[in-house]
């Protein structure tokens, strides 16, 4: 149980410093493999300078819940913040370059450090989340085997 507990620290340590890191960078860049006379169009898409703004203020909001919640002694509640937080973040991101025609994978402008950190971060959040649920399902069925 301590392993796990100590897995699951560094695991959710790991996912909010990359998250609050993530949030803090830039989450655009132009895309480097655009060629050289292309016309690149010049806005400030939020998210394209480094720095807290907008959208970075709610995931350190969530960031810090998911701390808040770790210093009380409920593990369901524990749980479903974790997991609910790290999959929030990850559908934010996900939906973040979808949001405008000019930012994706293969547009004018492509993710950057931070959006790369911030998925990186809600992915850790997950899998904690993930694996804390599955041990609490898992709980009651052996110690209901012990007994018998």
């Amino acid at each position: 149980m301590a392993v796990e507990s100590l897995r699951d620290r560094i695991l959710v340590g790991a996912g909010v410093i990359a998250v609050s890191v993530g949030a803090y960078l830039p989450w655009l860049k132009i895309n480097p493999t655009l060629p050289l006379d292309a016309e690149i169009p010049t806005i400030l898409v939020t998210g394209m300078k480094a720095g807290f703004e907008s959208f970075d203020f709610a995931l350190l909001g969530l960031v810090g819940l998911v701390l808040l919640s770790r210093v009380g002694s409920r593990k369901r509640l524990q749980t479903a913040i974790t997991l609910l937080t790290g999959v929030g973040i990850a559908l934010f991101c996900a939906s973040y370059l979808s949001g405008s025609s000019l930012a994706g994978f293969d547009s004018t402008f492509v993710p950057a450090l931070g959006w790369y950190l911030t998925v990186l971060g809600g992915v850790l959040l997950t899998v904690v989340g993930g694996l804390q649920s599955a041990s609490i399902i898992q709980r009651p069925e052996a110690t209901a085997a012990l007994i018998d």
